[in-house]
């Protein structure tokens, strides 16, 4: 099939024209042809970053043949928080898996959606995910955001990508970070010892989760977070990561290896928690949004689950604590990966030699910051960053228009062109 690129698609990536131009295909189908080497220019197979030129011919050796539907609609019931023309807001429950795969091929929340709407649902992620936009672990309860067409599938998605759409979390980890707010930044891919599992590695997808103390109890803190990154597992993942699992977590250490480590005055409300938590004491509990057709702010949340709040009025009750003050010398060292020396800091190098020693024979001089300020420092160093590098990145682009002969006032910052993975929402 020849496909003959019109002006106003020119500059477009090759998968966005094939999608604009070809009937019923998402972007993940066209992006499978091009990996095929089913798309071709000038007789060439085509890069999937390749942009299209007026009047250029693109090839497509192959149609792709939509999957059939083995998804059988179920009478399963739905929490729904909220509906319109184009999305569902729902609280799933806990022991609910989201769609079929791994071995379960009954009893999903898709099959659930097909039942209650039919064929209202977007088909972007295939016919065995309609309308799914992003994922739950079967023991992970809260809210989700459902699409009823292809339109709202990819505009949420976008936000996802673009983090426009904001997931909150409670989670009851065991112990207390000694952070009590911050960023867990580092890479999740599979366990290379147990490809069941996900793990921190150094070849892993970028993730990164933020997190603040909520209440402090006695062998356990309750966490508020927000992801940036939707890997699989990942505020599990992170907690274990940085010493505190998500309590009750059967997958990640969750459950006797850290009971064993308790305070023996505590180990019975211990056992207790561990025998009134079903799994992961993890809830997604609130979630905001652009809505794809109004443009309006939503948001929405939900009470945790009941068995969640049994626990916490267990701990309160039993061995409530005030939040930890850590001795600052003890504390993780703060490092700034992007910090370069060289000549031109002598001078700055001993104005901070001089601060040093003043600090070790005068220490009642040296005023010490508070962990808000630290953070508060950290954040606007890290804005001002982002704020150059968005500003060399517009130059960069702008002088590559120029040469084109596209005119200051005509040159339009090009958006962000979202890549619907399902392995990635």
């Amino acid at each position: 099939m020849n496909y003959i690129v019109k002006e106003n698609h020119s500059g477009e990536r090759i998968d966005k024209f094939l999608v604009s131009v070809m009937d019923n295909v998402s972007r993940t189908d066209v992006q499978k042809l091009i990996a095929a080497g089913e798309v071709k220019v000038g007789g060439v197979p085509s890069s999937k970053n390749f942009r299209v030129e007026t009047g250029m011919v693109v090839v497509v050796d192959k149609i792709p043949e939509k999957e059939a539907s083995t998804l059988e609609p179920e009478d399963i019931p739905l929490d729904i928080v909220y509906e319109d023309d184009d999305i569902v807001v729902l609280n799933k429950p806990r022991n609910l898996v989201v769609h079929p795969g791994n071995g379960v091929q009954n009893g999903t929340l898709a099959a659930g959606l097909l039942h209650h709407f039919k064929e209202n649902l977007s088909a972007v992620n295939g016919p065995l995910r309609p309308g799914i936009v992003h994922r739950l672990d079967k023991d992970t309860p809260g809210l989700m955001v459902v699409a009823k067409n292809d339109a709202a599938h990819r505009h949420l998605a976008h936000q996802l990508e673009t983090r426009t759409l904001h997931r909150t979390y409670n989670a009851l980890v065991w112990g207390c970070p000694r952070d009590l707010e911050g960023c867990i930044d580092a890479p999740i891919g599979r366990n290379p010892k147990n490809r069941l599992k996900m793990a921190v590695v150094s070849d892993g997808k970028p993730s990164r989760t933020h997190f603040v103390a909520k209440k402090f109890f006695a062998f356990a803190t309750l966490l508020e977070l927000q992801l940036e990154s939707g890997r699989t597992h990942q505020i599990r993942v992170h907690s274990r990561y940085m010493g505190h699992p998500v309590v009750g977590d059967p997958l990640y250490d969750g459950r006797d290896g850290c009971l064993n480590r308790v305070s023996p005055l505590m180990k019975d409300v211990a056992a207790k928690v561990l025998e009134m938590a079903p799994a992961q004491l993890l809830q997604a509990v609130k979630i905001e949004l652009i809505h794809p057709t109004t443009g309006k702010k939503m948001k929405f949340k939900v009470p945790l689950e009941k068995s969640f709040d049994q626990i916490l009025k267990l701990l309160k009750k039993e061995c409530p604590a005030d939040a930890p003050v850590f001795d600052e010398e003890e504390g993780f060292r703060d490092f700034d990966a992007d910090m370069r020396f060289d000549d031109s800091l002598d001078e700055e190098s001993d104005l901070n030699a001089l601060d040093k020693f003043d600090e070790c024979v005068f220490p009642e001089l040296k005023e010490r910051k508070t962990r808000a300020q630290r953070h508060a420092e950290k954040a606007a160093t890290a804005a001002q960053r982002k704020a150059k590098a968005a500003e060399r990145k517009l130059i960069k682009q702008m002088k590559a228009a120029r040469k084109k002969g596209i005119a200051p006032e005509d040159f339009v910052e090009p958006g962000y062109e979202p890549t619907i993975d399902p392995d990635l929402l």
